[in-house]
C-alpha cells in the first residue's frame, strides 16, 4: 500500500499554487499530489499549470488524482434536471483538466450538502445518470472515479449508499475513503476497509476526534492506525496513500512537508 510513495493533497499544502511552491514540492519527498480547482485560481495564463506539469515530467512525481469541487453547481446527483446538465458540463471541463496533468483518479462528493432527505433516491438516480454518461469519456482517457464516502446526511454516507451508486457498472468506478468522515463510527473503520475491499481505489488520510472531520496529521486523534493499515494489507490496497491535512498557515511550507513526511514514515512502522 506505500508502494507510490507519500501522497498529499495540494491544499493542505498552499492556499495556491505558485512558481516558488512548485520548486518546494519538486524538492519533497511527496511522490503523488491530488489536484483541486482551487489551486490554480490564479492562474490566468497557465503558466503555473505548465510548470506543475513540467515538475512532474522531469522528477518523475504524479498527479493521481484530481478532486471534483463539491459546490451546488458541481452536483451530479441534484434531482433539477437543468443543475444536473450544468453540473456534467463543468465536470468535462476538469475531465481535460485533470487528463492535461495525467491524473489517473477523479475523486468526486456524491453530492454536495444539505441533502433533502426525502430526495434520496432521487440523488441516486441523479448520479448514476450523470455516472452513466460520462463512463465513456472517463474510460478513453484511462481514468478511474472514486465516490468519496461523506460524512453526516450527504449522500454516500454510508457503504450501503455507495453500493447501490454503484451497482451494475464497471471498475471505471470506484470508492474513496476520508477516514475523517465516519463522524462516531471510527472503530468501525478497519470493518468498512475490508467491505470496501477491491472497490477502494483511493484514500484521504488525515486524523479526528470521533464527532466530526478535524483533518488533523495522524496520531493527534482517535483513530486506530495500526488496524486500519491492517485492513488495508487485509485487501490488497495498492492506490495512493493520499494525505488530506488541514493547511497550518503559521508554519512555513518546507517546514509543514518534514512534518507531513516525518508522520508518514511512523505511518510505515506500523506494519514492521
Amino acid at each position: 500500500m506505500f508502494d507510490s510513495g507519500l501522497g498529499v493533497s495540494i491544499t493542505s499544502l498552499t492556499g495556491g499554487l505558485n512558481h516558488s511552491q512548485i520548486q518546494i514540492l519538486r524538492n519533497s519527498g511527496i511522490r503523488t499530489f491530488e489536484l483541486n480547482p482551487v489551486n490554480f485560481v490564479s492562474d490566468y495564463d497557465r503558466a503555473v499549470r505548465e510548470a506543475f506539469k513540467k515538475m512532474l515530467a522531469e522528477t518523475g512525481k504524479k498527479a493521481i488524482s484530481y478532486h471534483i469541487p463539491f459546490t451546488k453547481p458541481d452536483d451530479l446527483s441534484d434531482p433539477d434536471e437543468t443543475i444536473r446538465i450544468r453540473a456534467l458540463s463543468r465536470f468535462r471541463a476538469l475531465l481535460k483538466e485533470a487528463e492535461f496533468f495525467g491524473s489517473e483518479i477523479l475523486i468526486l462528493h456524491p453530492s454536495t450538502e444539505p441533502v433533502d432527505q426525502s430526495l434520496r433516491p432521487e440523488h441516486i438516480a441523479q448520479l448514476r445518470k450523470s455516472m452513466a454518461e460520462v463512463e465513456a469519456e472517463i474510460q478513453e482517457r484511462k481514468m478511474r472515479l472514486a465516490l468519496e464516502l461523506l460524512p453526516r446526511q450527504c449522500m454516500g454516507n454510508m457503504v450501503a449508499d455507495l453500493r447501490k451508486m454503484l451497482d451494475g457498472f464497471s471498475d471505471t468506478f470506484g470508492c474513496c475513503l476520508d477516514v475523517n468522515h465516519l463522524m462516531g463510527q471510527f472503530r468501525t473503520l478497519p470493518a468498512i476497509v475490508r467491505d470496501l475491499g477491491p472497490k477502494l481505489i483511493a484514500l484521504h488520510i488525515s486524523d479526528y476526534d470521533g464527532i466530526d472531520e478535524r483533518h488533523w496529521l495522524p496520531g493527534m486523534g482517535v483513530i486506530d492506525w495500526k488496524a486500519f493499515l491492517e485492513a488495508l494489507r487485509d485487501i490488497g490496497y495498492t492506490g495512493p496513500f493520499n494525505y488530506e491535512v488541514k493547511l497550518n498557515y503559521e508554519v512555513p511550507t518546507p517546514d509543514w512537508i518534514a512534518a507531513i513526511e516525518s508522520n508518514f514514515r511512523r505511518m510505515k512502522h506500523f506494519l514492521q
